[in-house]
């Protein structure tokens, strides 16, 4: 998963209202998502998709060596001409070339977003941001172009306070340009330990100078759920990823909502690339009853198993359910997406899933470094395959191009009053929003996708 988020150097924006500089290019899959990369997550995507916490699992048994495999010493022998003949040989760590070496291993799998190997520092950061918690100055940010640009700061960090706004281009950090540098090594520029400061160049959309404004690194703890109330007394609950905790967080909102009074429920989870997958158990649950099919795994030899909602005090398990879903929705939101949708539970709109499919365990490697692999095939409830196909909605809709997706904490008072919904050019909130109405007042809303 990859996730981290920056920018004017003004003061915080306001939150009476949707900023009209709130928009970006249109999202190029899991390159815009948060990256567990210190960004704030990080500059450049695929680290945090669906994963378990980071418990020590250890490498096998050897049963097989990769010499074995490397018969002609390939490596080794690409080893030595770099270290003879490279011009900045000197300039390159042994351990660089070794962790060079087993990611591409581990990208020669083809499973491109999920499987990943993470060195000690970025086996550090994973594990933090599986509890959502990460240091940085808290932006997510889009690699895909020629400069990175800012998804969203995230609601209280330092970037926002800083007046960093979606669609901000990052062009300088600490003097470096990063025209034409590799994301990562831009993502590196960014890190940093927390009460350190960074200066970073930016450009707002549709201005024609450049701004700067330094920044101290933060220890920043996302929340997962925000929720607001949309006109007509329809609760809009956001979940950005399934961290730790955010089936409690979730519990609370919708608790609230409830309480605040609530006929219908708007579940968003466009842009969530995922989490833990007990925490997907968990939200799935708030919404199916118990014993419901969530999911099947299917192993290597085919064998497959299939995990069930648990409990029967689920906080909406009865009232009306719309389910927001984009491409950059991944994996654990795959699961929960595609629960609901095969229960009939409510109505999927948005557009195709990420597709990520493959179960992600960490095993331990003996320096710290983590190689993330994905052990088993997800399957929906019914059996439909996810990997590389993704949840296809019932309602497709999408926003205009350079259209960002409103978050609540947008608007003040948890509430979105009925001149602000009328400005929002979010179409597919809106769309949801006027699908609730229709399975409010008992009228049937269209599914060609599913049909």
């Amino acid at each position: 998963m990859n996730h981290e988020t920056p920018m004017t150097p003004t003061t915080e924006p306001s939150a009476k209202g949707p900023s009209p500089r709130r928009r970006r290019p249109a999202m190029a899959h899991l390159r815009i998502l948060v990256s567990a990369a210190m960004l704030v997550l990080a500059i450049g995507a695929g680290i945090g998709i669906d994963r378990y916490l980071i418990v020590g699992t250890q490498a096998g048994q050897k049963t097989a060596t990769f010499s074995d495999a490397d018969t002609n010493g390939v490596l080794d022998q690409v080893y030595q001409l770099i270290r003879e003949n490279y011009v900045l040989s000197d300039d390159v760590t042994d351990d660089q070339l070794v962790y060079g070496a087993a990611t591409g291993m581990v990208e020669a799998l083809g499973d491109t977003g999920h499987s990943t190997f993470l060195d000690p520092a970025d086996a550090k950061r994973f594990e933090e941001d599986s509890r959502g918690e990460l240091v940085g100055i808290g932006i997510m940010v889009d690699t895909t172009g020629d400069l990175p640009k800012v998804i969203a700061p995230i609601h209280g960090s330092p970037a926002e306070k800083a007046g960093i706004l979606p669609g901000d281009t990052i062009l300088v950090i600490d003097g470096k340009s990063l025209e034409g540098m590799d994301p990562s090594d831009a993502s590196d520029l960014l890190r940093g330990d927390e009460g350190t400061a960074v200066t970073l160049t930016l450009q707002h959309e549709g201005d024609s100078e450049p701004y700067e404004v330094t920044i101290t690194r933060e220890r920043i703890t996302i929340e997962p759920v925000s929720w607001a109330m949309l006109p007509d007394d329809i609760a809009w609950v956001s979940l950005s990823q399934f961290s730790s905790g955010a089936t409690e967080k979730l519990q609370a909102a919708l608790r609230d909502a409830k309480n605040a009074g609530a006929k219908g429920v708007i579940l968003d989870l466009r842009n969530n690339p995922g989490g833990l997958v007990f925490e997907a158990i968990g939200v799935a649950s708030q919404f199916l009853p118990a014993n419901t099919p969530l999911f099947q795994q299917k192993d290597r030899d085919g064998n497959t198993k299939t995990t069930k909602s648990v409990g029967s005090n689920g906080e909406w398990q009865e009232g009306p359910l719309v389910v927001l879903i984009n491409e950059g929705s991944a994996s654990s939101s795959e699961l929960v997406s595609s629960a609901i949708q095969d229960a009939g539970r409510g109505i999927l709109m948005g557009q195709t899933t990420y597709g990520t499919g493959t179960v992600l365990q960490p095993f331990q490697v003996s320096d710290g470094s983590v190689a993330l692999l994905g052990v088993q095939l997800w399957l929906t409830a019914n059996g439909r395959e996810i990997y590389k196909k993704g949840v296809v909605p019932d309602v497709k809709i999408e926003n205009e191009p350079g259209v960002y997706m409103s978050v609540p904490t947008d608007f003040q008072n948890d509430e979105v009053t009925p001149g602000e919904f009328t400005k929002l050019e979010d179409n597919q909130l809106v769309s949801a929003q006027e699908a609730m109405m229709k399975l409010l007042n008992g009228e049937p809303v269209a599914t060609p996708a599913s049909t």
